[in-house]
């Protein structure tokens, strides 16, 4: 069943000073970080604040790092690669090429705030070694559900809490099989398929255990209106691919699935996706966004 996270979330009731006012403006956020957060301190204008995934950088941030052996990594616009911040080189004002105009907004820090939720419980379970890898029945909870996407030709991620090995089938209404794998491991795309407006079925099959559900797709303006800024080119990409996956996750379960498909292709490679990955997987939810 899909279980609502709550959070205790902390709402920006705008966006940051733009470059007129001559205020620092975000040039980027925290990537990840291998330690716990009260490693490391960002100092803003002389200001400490604590560490989270997703956190915005200001230009001209100092990183604090206390733990000789940790490290935080980065992301930051106009920037194709990580920075990476240790004991090393700690101290040092965080700059890049300013952006023309402040992209942050409250939907960013909502989602930084949920994803800082996900990336604790994820730490815990990883200190705990409890992730339910032996888990005997199979369980998929984010199909818990009819599931709504967006039709279109795309490859299709599905993902269920266990390593164990599956076997996945897609079929159309009258039973033609659209795709099928026999994956492991927890996530599966399938190849890259022209989803037609319509109803399928899927099934998921493990040790005698099978979950089937429908998938309902429809045409891209039934979709959920999504929020301006995350369309908002001044916005780095990942960072408006994990606010699209923390909204369509929210704002109704039908669209857990839809959610996942925003962050699972990057979980290898990108912190903030691999945590909103796990946790839509895991049947979770983020608290709802805060209104326009």
């Amino acid at each position: 069943m899909m279980r609502w996270i709550t959070a205790i979330v902390l709402l920006a009731a705008a966006p940051f000073a733009a470059l007129a006012s001559g205020k620092p403006v975000e040039i980027g956020y925290v990537e990840s970080f291998d330690r716990p957060a009260d490693a490391y301190v960002i100092v803003s204008d002389g200001v400490a604040k604590k560490v989270a995934i997703l956190a915005p950088i200001l230009n001209g941030d100092v990183i604090e790092v206390k733990d000789p052996a940790a490290s935080i990594t980065l992301r930051l616009v106009g920037r194709d690669d990580p920075m990476i911040i240790s004991a090393a080189n700690q101290g040092t004002p965080v700059t890049t090429e300013v952006p023309q105009k402040s992209f942050w907004s409250g939907l960013f820090d909502w989602t930084s705030a949920s994803v800082e939720v996900f990336d604790e419980e994820q730490r815990e379970q990883v200190s705990a070694s409890i992730r339910g890898d032996d888990e005997k029945e199979l369980s998929v909870p984010l199909l818990a559900s009819p599931q709504t996407l967006v039709a279109g030709k795309r490859a299709l991620a599905i993902g269920w809490p266990s390593p164990r090995t599956v076997e996945i089938r897609i079929l159309k209404k009258g039973g033609q099989v659209v795709a099928e794998g026999r994956p492991s491991g927890g996530l599966w795309l399938t190849p890259a398929i022209d989803w037609k407006v319509g109803t399928y079925r899927i099934e998921i099959a493990a040790g005698g255990d099978t979950v089937r559900q429908t998938l309902q797709f429809i045409g891209p303006k039934k979709a959920p209106k999504l929020p301006a800024e995350l369309s908002d080119p001044a916005a780095p990409a990942p960072l408006r691919a994990s606010a699209t996956a923390a909204f369509y996750a929210a704002s109704d379960p039908a669209y857990v699935l839809e959610a996942l498909q925003y962050v699972a292709p990057d979980a290898r490679t990108s912190r903030p996706a691999k945590l909103l990955t796990l946790a839509l997987i895991d049947g979770k939810r983020p608290a709802p966004p805060p209104a326009p």
